[in-house]
């Protein structure tokens, strides 16, 4: 997932949008979606921390119906909280990473964006037997 580790513009879209200056906070409702960088995020609302202006992102708070997807990877949850400083991905509430048929479920799934790795805590896995095309895995001359 590079949601937020780009420089890219961050393009976002919603049925309506609260503008808090004196908070500098930006809040999102009703299908709510932002893009950037091949990355999508949906929810039901966004709420958009700024430091010294608009384009000076701080922390993003996505809530209800969480869906971040990008290629055949997607995580789903009830929350999820970047913060675009450490470029760190945090969802809770029944986290769902999917890749292809896998998933991986957890109670928090952490995603660090700039290295790629991700932690889960409590985690439980499915992985879906994929057909092997490895020539190891052929069956050696003479066998039944």
């Amino acid at each position: 997932m590079n949601f937020g580790n780009q420089k890219g513009p961050t393009n976002i879209k919603s049925d309506s949008l609260n503008l808090d200056y004196q908070n500098k906070a930006i809040v999102f409702t009703g299908h709510v979606h932002a893009a950037q960088a091949g990355g999508d995020l949906t929810s039901d609302t966004l709420k958009v921390q700024y430091g010294k202006n608009f384009n000076d992102i701080k922390m993003m708070y996505a809530d209800g119906n969480v869906r971040m997807s990008q290629g055949t990877r997607w995580i789903t949850s009830d929350h999820a909280v970047l913060n675009q400083t450490t470029h760190i991905l945090t969802f809770t509430g029944n986290p769902v990473v999917h890749d292809g048929e896998d998933q991986i479920t957890g109670s928090v799934v952490t995603v660090d964006l700039v290295s790629g790795k991700s932690t889960v805590q409590n985690p439980r896995v499915v992985i879906f037997p994929r057909e092997s095309k490895n020539p190891d895995n052929v069956d050696a001359p003479g066998s039944p």
